[in-house]
């Protein structure tokens, strides 16, 4: 479901979670997420799609995606970051609330989803490339983690069954 301003105290713990178990998944450290007031993390919630996955109204898994702010960029939007639970990995969560995402910006008349990944993250790649997505270029030291340069994969796909690299 759409995650609520109420749930902003479960997201941040899933998040940080995640940025413990996996910080080479996540653009932000585990300090820059706590650093976020309150307010103004619950706020953001509002401010970009939120799906998360429950089992008894633990939240297992998140995903956000953000819409292009400017006229000329409302046809797309960014989706990241993804994270599913440790203790819930492996059962699809990933893939069904990637598969809502798309879904919810489809029906908002979206183009065209982008996002990046670790190259290293074969897991993940392997899950956009089922979906449909394409990789379209390479972005070498995207990020630095721990001293150790990550080259992420920037990667596209057409929410309106447009044939993105025609000719290419």
């Amino acid at each position: 479901r759409r995650l609520t301003q109420q749930d902003a105290p479960a997201l941040r713990a899933l998040w940080s979670e995640g940025l413990r178990q996996m910080p080479a998944a996540f653009l932000l450290t585990e300090a820059e997420l706590l650093a976020i007031p309150d307010e103004r993390f619950a706020a953001n919630i509002d401010g970009a799609l939120h799906i998360g996955t429950f089992a008894d109204d633990k939240l297992l898994g998140f995903v956000i995606a953000r819409r292009g702010g400017v006229a000329r960029l409302r046809h797309t939007a960014d989706i990241g970051p993804l994270y599913v639970s440790m203790t819930a990995q492996g059962r699809g969560l990933g893939r069904a609330l990637m598969q809502a995402a798309l879904d919810t910006l489809t029906g908002q008349g979206l183009k065209q989803v982008e996002l990046t990944v670790d190259e290293a993250n074969t897991a993940a790649v392997g899950l956009y490339k089922d979906l449909g997505f394409t990789s379209f270029g390479r972005r070498p030291r995207s990020v630095i983690v721990n001293g150790i340069d990550r080259t992420d994969l920037l990667m596209i796909r057409a929410l309106d069954g447009a044939e993105l690299f025609a000719g290419a």
